[in-house]
């Protein structure tokens, strides 16, 4: 009996890693959530095995180039936007903290050069190389200091309050992000709209009602006045 053997190449192999990663981010931003892993020390692990496995696919597509039949060019050059569509990703739909806080721009940075490695190496088309590179250059290149010097730590929680009927939580929250402006913040959760999932649990993003200055929190109140109403320095704030 005959049997089929399917080969994917690995630019199809990195596409569909990051993407359907990706996939996790945007649908928990979509609905207004943020994945958080279940345990605190995986991600780093995890984080560093598909960065290097996207590095030696990287590595193995450049290699054999010349040697692929077909030309697939519009796959090579998707390849810088697959991978800052994964970087954002990470960066606004992922809470994380631990050494993986302080890898996240070494992993962004590296899937961002390997998708323009790829492009530049194995494009063959002298215009879209011409312009797509700028273009791609035009995006990653701002990107780069921003998730330097980014700060994307959990905000510490000065303090708390939960409504009297237990179904919203206001917290005083600190916000430090470095050149980008330190403020503090009133942000409302709901509670009880957390979804746990094998890879980890997505977390109902708060509701921002408030920004200050950063050392407001040393003098600032809250209380609330019913279940829709938040009292912060005696001024009300109706929470949807």
């Amino acid at each position: 009996m005959k049997t089929w053997k399917i080969t994917v190449p690995p630019q199809i192999k990195i596409a569909i890693l990051l993407m359907g990663i990706s996939c996790l981010y945007y649908i928990a931003m979509a609905l207004g959530y943020t994945l958080a892993p279940v345990n605190r020390a995986a991600p780093a692990v995890m984080s560093t095995l598909i960065t290097a496995a996207v590095a030696y696919l990287t590595v193995k597509c450049i290699k054999h180039r010349k040697k692929t039949p077909e030309k697939p060019d519009i796959t090579y050059a998707l390849m810088p936007l697959i991978a800052i569509i994964f970087v954002i990703g990470k960066a606004a739909g992922y809470d994380t903290d631990g050494i993986e806080l302080y890898l996240l721009p070494v992993y962004a940075y590296i899937m961002l050069a390997c998708g323009m490695a790829m492009f530049f190496a194995c494009v063959k088309s002298g215009s879209m190389r011409v312009w797509l590179g700028i273009i791609y250059s035009a995006v990653i290149i701002p990107m780069l200091p921003v998730l330097l010097l980014w700060d994307f730590s959990p905000k510490p929680v000065a303090a708390s309050e939960l409504s009297p009927g237990g179904t919203l939580l206001a917290e005083v929250a600190l916000s430090d992000q470095g050149i980008f402006g330190s403020s503090t913040l009133v942000r409302v959760t709901r509670q009880g709209m957390d979804i746990e999932l094998p890879v980890g649990v997505f977390r109902k993003n708060p509701e921002q009602i408030y920004k200050g200055g950063y050392t407001e929190h040393e003098t600032m109140t809250i209380a609330w006045e019913d279940d829709e109403t938040l009292i912060i320095n005696g001024k009300r704030y109706a929470v949807d």
